[in-house]
């Protein structure tokens, strides 16, 4: 039997869509205020390195864009888990502001949940956001809907998850959300895919990534203008691309796939993706993460500057010139992430 969904604003097959989400991602029974989970990437399912770390400090605005309440430090979260903060709070808490702590996360999904005095509302972000707001990113290997048959549905429904850090080892140090502009009745599915280009909410107000050290401010919407508590305009900045060094834990990991919601091509051409290196078998494409440059997997007629899935190598191009620029590749751990296999090493 199902388990019990709310239905939110999601993206789906690149357009805002409803989808539904499990009742498991959202509390219970929220104590007055607004309760959020965080949920964080995988380790290993789909190749993520360090992707559990601190939660995020929480801030919370009303719809005035009047600052009411504030959880610092609120601990920790292991990776594919679920972290619960809870800020309490006057009024309905309409902004939220994260600001991440010490020890990066991939942020695959963040819920909120308004106590039954505030509203008793619901609303829902995928680490799909990040990405289309620019945020450096990876498949989280996380299911937001809590069915039993989840190990069927196709990779599609596995969101990507999104670095926040506050050291510096991720460009992103947070993120703020408006979460009405997340309720159902802000999409229609039925529009032109023009109207439903996720990109519509990375104005900074309905969404939007921070990079200035330990943001404490949120842009909000007023009658008038658009305002930041801090007096800087709410407009986003023009983006920008961050050129982010992967960790030796990336590095030693390679990635097994053969669907296309793990589209090895897809991963590589995209400016903030960061992670392990990725083979996809049914696209015959590897990625090279380091590089990230795209090369044929090893076949019959393919033999020279192609991957090999089997021995995990490289087989470096004839031409001497270009093997010497060819970099060797050593795997310590391989997540075999494959439908048509028996499983991984």
């Amino acid at each position: 039997m199902a388990a019990a969904v709310f239905e939110v604003i999601g993206v789906i097959s690149g357009l805002l869509g409803i989808i539904q989400f499990g009742i498991d991602n959202f509390a219970e029974e929220p104590g007055s205020g607004s309760t959020f989970k965080i949920a964080v990437g995988l380790d290993g399912t789909q190749g993520l390195s360090n992707a559990g770390g601190d939660l995020p400090d929480v801030r919370v605005w009303n719809q005035n864009g009047d600052f009411v309440g504030m959880t610092a430090d609120p601990g920790t979260v292991d990776h594919g888990n679920l972290g619960e903060v809870h800020v309490d709070h006057e009024n309905q808490g309409v902004y939220s502001l994260f600001s991440a702590n010490n020890n990066a996360i991939c942020v695959a999904w963040v819920t909120t949940t308004w106590s039954e005095d505030r509203g008793g509302n619901h609303y829902a972000v995928q680490g799909d956001m990040g990405y289309y707001c620019g945020a450096s990113w990876y498949y989280s290997g996380m299911y937001y809907n809590s069915d039993e048959d989840v190990g069927s549905l196709p990779a599609e429904d596995q969101p990507k998850c999104f670095w926040i850090d506050e050291n510096g080892d991720q460009p992103h140090t947070g993120f703020q959300v408006r979460w009405p502009a997340f309720s159902t009745g802000e999409v229609n599915p039925d529009a032109p895919a023009e109207e439903r280009d996720p990109k519509q909410k990375c104005d900074g107000i309905s969404f939007g990534m921070r990079d200035e050290q330990d943001p404490s401010s949120v842009n909000f919407w007023t009658r008038r203008k658009r305002n930041n508590l801090s007096g800087v305009s709410g407009f986003p900045k023009r983006r920008q691309v961050h050129q982010v060094r992967r960790s030796e834990g990336m590095a030693s990991k390679l990635v097994l796939g053969d669907v296309d919601g793990l589209s090895a091509k897809f991963l590589c051409e995209s400016d903030t993706s960061v992670g392990p290196d990725l083979a996809n078998t049914k696209e015959g494409l590897f990625c090279d993460m380091g590089e990230k440059k795209v090369y044929d997997l090893c076949s019959e007629s393919v033999q020279a500057g192609c991957f090999d899935v089997d021995s995990k190598t490289f087989k470096p191009a004839s031409n001497a010139t270009i093997a010497r620029r060819q970099i060797e590749k050593t795997y310590e751990t391989t997540i075999d992430w494959r439908k048509n296999t028996d499983g991984g090493n």
